[in-house]
């Protein structure tokens, strides 16, 4: 799902949202390589799990305002900004609730840094289907 374009100091801004009203996502993903989307997609909605993607860390953060997923997936090479920087920023909403947000990266040395910003763990690519099922449906059952 391709999210519009704001400007770019109103899209990194504190959400304001409220919460009691935002969309309930079972993942997001934020990533920008299609092919990936699509094994994604496929592989957890055969597991009824359902993903919202978006292409960008401001398309990221835009969703964000918006829906309160269980988990979020993020990739950590995208072409507007490091992935990195959507941890850092999502962890210092104050209203945001506290979700696993996961790095998606094929580079051990950036999964070190995934964990200094703010990530609770990292899945590395290439993606193996069923690990990558397992883990992501436990990450979701320690949400609920």
């Amino acid at each position: 799902m391709m999210i519009g374009r704001v400007g770019a100091e109103d899209a990194w801004n504190t959400p304001r949202q409220d919460w009691r009203r935002a969309k309930h996502v079972d993942v997001c993903m934020v990533e920008d390589d299609i092919s990936t989307v699509s094994m994604v997609r496929f592989l957890l909605e055969s597991a009824g799990i359902g993903l919202l993607s978006v292409d960008s860390c401001e398309g990221a953060i835009l969703a964000l305002r918006n829906t309160r997923p269980r988990l979020l997936l993020v990739d950590l090479g995208l072409p507007d900004r490091s992935g990195l920087e959507i941890a850092r920023i999502v962890r210092g909403w104050y209203n945001y609730p506290v979700i696993p947000i996961i790095a998606v990266t094929a580079s051990a040395e950036r999964a070190g840094a995934a964990w200094r910003a703010g990530f609770s763990g990292f899945i590395a690519k290439p993606l193996v289907p069923k690990t990558f099922q397992t883990m992501v449906k436990s990450w979701i059952a320690m949400t609920n």
